[in-house]
């Protein structure tokens, strides 16, 4: 067997050819970040009311035309804003001959005197509907009429998505411990390329349902493998930053959706756009390299070999005979034969009760952060504009939780972030209200992005944080679990936003509420910076108690003395799934 840790050594931490499989990694998972957050764009809600073709005879855009859509439409006032506008689902029963005889200007006294704004003369609007069309030339909310009483069917579409996200991580993580995860990452790209046109070409709102989940079962198969390929070429010294790094190329994507998205304001052309390039991308497959640890795991030394021949030749290093060689492996951490489930994380009452804390944080913060990133159009102000700084903040929350969590621990650090998150939230929305001066609302979205800030830096945090805090025996099935509970929070995301059918605020209050929540929950959990880490379930059971009672044992599996565990090089949990895989020794990651 080679010795590829040792390879890496004389490699170099992050040599030139780390750098270009890398890179190269980065550039093939952008297109997740479009289709993650493209909702916000396919589905642009504007506004809308009844069409009446009984007005057809006026001009649009004259007094005429304005006099004639007041006998027609009712108005209404704005539960939010109390501002009153034409009802959006209410018209009245008019003819052409009644419209030909009503006085202009508008006169209300009048038209109530003929019975126009009688409830009895008022339908349903039986001609479809007339949608602004002056920023979104056409999105699905006005292509399929979701509107009214099918209002609801806009969240359906996000959740939906992220339940195709769920399935996918657990579907794919099993298809790349059989076929590998270069061959896992191009299939993901093929079927993304495939499901994304089908989106853009969907007949009706039941098949775009079914192709944008569909679509989001592929991110989970382009960017995990493409992750755990390029994180696995750099030394393990520099793979937290190696792991931080993807996010960031994650937040550039998100940026560029918000200029696409500018330019093009068709749904079906820019969902075309987005798709396409890995009509491109496709073609990389002969210059990316298959994961050497998974190559290594089932015996294929010699693709192991020819890899660190390549790199040293890009790098001009010369790697010594001895990492070619046959060495014996010396596994100190304890055997276990039997293969543990997400019961062990529940088990014993010390482990269930972090673990319910754990899965806690990780679906607020999905919930929150999906909540917050794809309802930038109800901030006020430019939609497009709220979107990019959306991105632009997520840059300097993944690389200030990377320094700070390693200087005032994993706990303090969670939890000042989720608190961030929390104001931010919970004061935005107050600062649109319609008694407020509009200048105020700048102000508003800085809050709204800090609490993005927040969001995004305790994502960060809680994945490596999970990591250490679960044993090795169930490491890879509790970051797997984890990540699943992510998956349930950003399956119910969307929902939050009909709460503001009820109060204006209140879906920010919700996100503020549960971010304050679960600061509080990560403070209830033990502090891994600086501690030796559990390896074996008692080691688990027996971690961040106060009195540890190490005459009772819930399970000895092996060694009763922690190995120290850095977050640098973590067991593997790529895939999402509960499975306990400890033969490879992968980079833990979850997908946003």
């Amino acid at each position: 067997m080679v010795d590829f840790d040792g390879a890496l050594e004389y490699l170099g931490a992050f040599g030139k050819y780390q750098k270009l499989i890398y890179c190269l990694t980065c550039v093939l998972t952008l297109p997740v970040s479009f289709h993650m957050l493209a909702m916000t764009f396919l589905d642009a809600k504007v506004a809308f009311h009844c069409n009446v073709p009984e007005i057809r005879h006026a001009e649009p855009g004259t007094e005429n035309y304005s006099c004639a859509l007041n006998y027609s439409i009712p108005w209404e006032q704005d539960k939010e804003t109390k501002d009153w506008q034409f009802s959006g689902c209410r018209r009245y029963a008019v003819t052409n001959e009644s419209l030909l005889t009503v006085d202009c200007p508008f006169d209300a006294v009048n038209a109530t005197t003929l019975g126009y704004f009688n409830d009895v003369n008022t339908s349903s609007c039986n001609h479809g509907y007339w949608y602004d069309r002056s920023q979104y030339h056409s999105s699905i909310f006005t292509e399929f009429d979701l509107v009214c009483d099918s209002n609801e069917l806009n969240q359906f579409a996000q959740s939906m998505y992220m339940v195709g996200v769920l399935i996918g991580a657990v579907g794919f993580g099993q298809l790349s411990d059989m076929i590998g995860r270069k061959k896992t990452l191009f299939i993901g790209l093929f079927l993304q390329l495939g499901f994304g046109v089908a989106v853009a070409f969907s007949p009706n709102y039941t098949f775009f349902v079914v192709f944008r989940a569909l679509v989001g079962a592929t991110t989970s198969a382009v960017f995990l493998p493409g992750f755990v390929i390029g994180t696995e070429l750099v030394a393990p010294s520099l793979r937290t930053w190696a792991g931080t790094l993807i996010q960031i190329f994650f937040a550039i994507g998100y940026m560029l959706m918000a200029l696409l998205a500018y330019f093009i304001r068709d749904w079906r052309t820019l969902q075309l756009v987005i798709s396409l390039p890995n009509a491109v991308f496709i073609f990389a497959y002969p210059l990316i390299v298959e994961s050497p640890r998974w190559l290594l795991s089932k015996g294929r030394d010699e693709e192991v070999a020819a890899i660190m021949r390549r790199a040293a030749k890009v790098n001009g290093v010369t790697l010594p005979d001895e990492v070619f060689t046959t060495k014996t492996i010396e596994d100190n951490e304890p055997k276990d034969a039997r293969t543990h489930t997400i019961i062990d994380l529940v088990r014993t009452p010390n482990m269930a009760k972090k673990s319910l804390l754990i899965f806690f944080n990780w679906l607020v913060i999905t919930l929150v952060y999906y909540g917050l990133s794809l309802n930038t159009s109800n901030l006020g102000g430019d939609d497009y504009l709220n979107f990019f700084i959306g991105g632009v903040v997520e840059i300097p929350a993944y690389i200030s939780s990377i320094y700070v969590v390693d200087t005032f621990g994993r706990r303090k650090t969670h939890a000042a972030y989720m608190m961030i998150g929390a104001v931010g939230c919970m004061i935005c929305p107050f600062l649109t209200a319609p008694f407020l001066p509009e200048r105020l609302n700048p102000l508003s979205i800085t809050l709204a992005m800090i609490g993005k800030f927040g969001l995004t830096a305790g994502f960060n945090i809680i994945y490596l944080w999970t990591a250490e805090l679960y044993p090795t025996m169930i490491r890879n099935v509790g970051v797997g679990a984890s990540s699943m509970f992510a998956r349930v929070g950003g399956i119910i995301s969307p929902y939050v936003e009909l709460s503001k059918s009820v109060w204006g605020p209140l879906p920010y209050i919700i996100f503020g509420a549960l971010s304050f929540l679960a600061a509080l929950a990560a403070l209830l959990l033990p502090e891994t910076l600086g501690a030796e880490l559990p390896v074996t379930l008692e080691d688990g059971e027996n971690f961040g108690k106060r009195k540890p009672k190490s005459s009772k044992s819930y399970e000895a599996t092996g060694s009763k003395v922690n190995q120290a565990f850095s977050h640098d090089t973590p067991g593997s949990a790529e895939n999402g799934s509960v499975s306990n895989q400890s033969s490879e020794k992968n980079m833990e990651v979850t997908s946003l």
